[in-house]
């Protein structure tokens, strides 16, 4: 994982790249450029594609740009370079198919290229932002909007870039009066190669992750990545050395017990994560110390509920804390989202301070299973005194304890998205190899509205990071697989139904050093004189 690759300047000469910058008046000159040079020669429709990309230009550069940029300057992430790379060297594929085979024109292609990524871009930004709409949504309406046009840092969908890749590009090549499902054809394995190379952008960004994993090429995520975050969150993974305990509910129990039986089930279903950052409706009990922490160095044990919190400066001991109790910044969590809240918001790792805490020791062990074996044999005569017995015997210990937290560590996770580029780059070759016998357009698009959710459905096994939607025990995901897969399957059957036909074959003249212009020539003028 290495979400920043490196830094570029947002300066040269002094003068500002950013903003109201050198690349602002850049965009905007070269675009008005373009718009003229097109009105100039009545081409109302290309003048009003460029002064639309001149208007998304200015405003990334004028809008997103400076909240984007950073001390070091203007962050490339590792995402965003894959990202840019799936695009340019599926172009290059498909470029090399079309003017091979079709004499499909170059300028053709990159346009509908543009388009594809355009509205792919935007429709994998939108289905994130719906299916994250929690995480998107800011305190006010400007930083919403900047929040949902930042995809830096990821933050895209596959399948919204699918979907809004493939409506645009059918909707342009009608407009063009192309060959509809002849082109599609000819971007489908160049599609999976883009996805291919995507996925590797996932690793890096750290997003699209799998659950855990015991063999050896389980991949461990740093502290802070989304991986460790929804361990942390779940208890998998500890809080700086402790894992909170969830209030033990019959619900839960009933749960926990139907999530055992459905590890048995062949086709494990999604449920809604737990959540341990938002818990609110018990008192804050450790389930779990790490060994070796510095939780456990101070004395924290399991069972022991958390009463106060509160920082310290650094380096003072428990035993002077009661000294210097002016100094300690107190609060009193009520539950397990205020501890969270406390040692990521309040705490967060300061160089400052130290962690300060009252404790509630539990009961010796011995006492336990003494007061529940009597629990089972006494009558509700003799259970008002035994209660009363058990409060004096057992007065409630309270101790201090200060401590230096430091970040648990991330557990192995399935490297889902290594899995995901893999299986796309075989079905990327499946595909070109069914082009290459199939004698119908819209055959080969139609084994990728097949294949491919098939192998995404698949996949949504071993991840993690999406919940059930709708309560249909499936991820959005998987839902959407399924609504594709029933697309394909409908356009193969009525592909088989009607008779084939090759659109490309002859629809651009060939030029004489083509490879295949005898061949084209040849379909050309049977073509005409059929005709005649």
């Amino acid at each position: 994982m290495r979400q920043t690759l490196f830094y570029l300047p947002s300066e040269i000469f002094d003068l500002p790249l950013f903003g109201a910058g050198l690349l602002f008046w850049a965009i905007l000159l070269l675009g008005a450029v373009a718009v003229l040079r097109a009105s100039l020669r009545k081409r109302s429709d290309d003048a009003l594609f460029y002064a639309a990309i001149t208007a998304l230009g200015v405003f990334v550069v004028r809008v997103v740009g400076p909240r984007i940029a950073e001390e070091g300057g203007f962050p490339i992430r590792g995402y965003g370079v894959f990202l840019m790379l799936a695009i340019a060297i599926s172009t290059i594929l498909t470029i090399w198919r079309g003017k091979r085979r079709w004499n499909y024109p170059v300028d053709a292609i990159l346009g509908i290229v543009f388009v594809a990524a355009f509205c792919g871009i935007c429709g994998a930004r939108l289905f994130y932002v719906v299916e994250y709409w929690s995480d998107v949504r800011a305190g006010s309406l400007g930083a919403t909007l900047i929040n949902i046009v930042d995809v830096t840092n990821g933050g895209l969908v596959v399948y919204g870039s699918i979907l809004g890749g493939i409506a645009a590009v059918i909707a342009y090549l009608a407009l063009k009066k192309l060959p509809i499902l002849a082109t599609l054809d000819l971007f489908a394995p160049a599609l999976l190669l883009g996805v291919s190379i995507g996925r590797i952008g996932c690793l890096m960004n750290g997003c699209c992750f799998g659950g855990p994993c015991d063999a050896p090429w389980g991949v461990v995520f740093p502290a802070g990545s989304p991986a460790h975050r929804l361990q942390v969150e779940e208890g998998a993974a500890s809080l700086y050395g402790l894992t909170l305990a969830l209030p033990e509910t019959p619900t839960q129990t009933a749960e926990s017990s139907q999530s055992a039986d459905a590890k048995k089930d062949v086709l494990p279903l999604k449920s809604a994560h737990k959540n341990l950052a938002t818990e609110m409706k018990a008192p804050v009990y450790v389930a779990a110390v790490d060994a070796g922490s510095a939780a456990e160095e101070a004395g924290i044990v399991p069972g022991a509920r958390i009463c106060e919190l509160g920082l310290v400066p650094r380096g003072l001991l428990a035993a002077d804390a009661r000294t210097r109790r002016a100094e300690i910044r107190r609060y009193r969590p009520e539950n397990n989202a205020q501890v969270f809240y406390f040692f990521l918001h309040i705490w967060g790792g300061s160089p400052d301070f130290d962690v300060w805490a009252v404790l509630q020791d539990p009961p010796p062990a011995a006492e336990t299973s003494e007061t529940a074996s009597n629990a089972k044999s006494e009558t509700p005569e003799t259970a008002d005194a035994t209660d009363k017995t058990a409060k004096t015997a057992s007065p409630v210990k309270f101790r201090e304890v200060v401590f230096r937290p430091a970040p648990s560590t991330s557990r192995p996770v399935h490297p889902t998205q290594l899995y995901s580029s893999a299986t796309a780059f075989v079905l990327c070759l499946v595909l070109l190899g069914i082009a290459r016998v199939v004698k119908r357009d819209g055959l080969v698009f139609a084994f990728l509205l097949i294949l491919y959710p098939i192998n995404r459905f698949c996949l949504e096994l071993i991840r993690v990071d999406e919940e059930s939607f709708l309560g249909t025990g499936l991820t959005v995901s998987q839902c959407v697989s399924l609504g594709l897969f029933a697309v394909g399957l409908s356009l193969f059957i009525w592909l088989k139904a009607t008779p084939p036909r090759r659109a490309l074959d002859g629809f651009f003249p060939s030029t004489p050093n083509s490879p295949d212009s005898s061949e084209t020539s040849s379909v050309a003028d049977k073509t005409a004189k059929n005709g005649k």
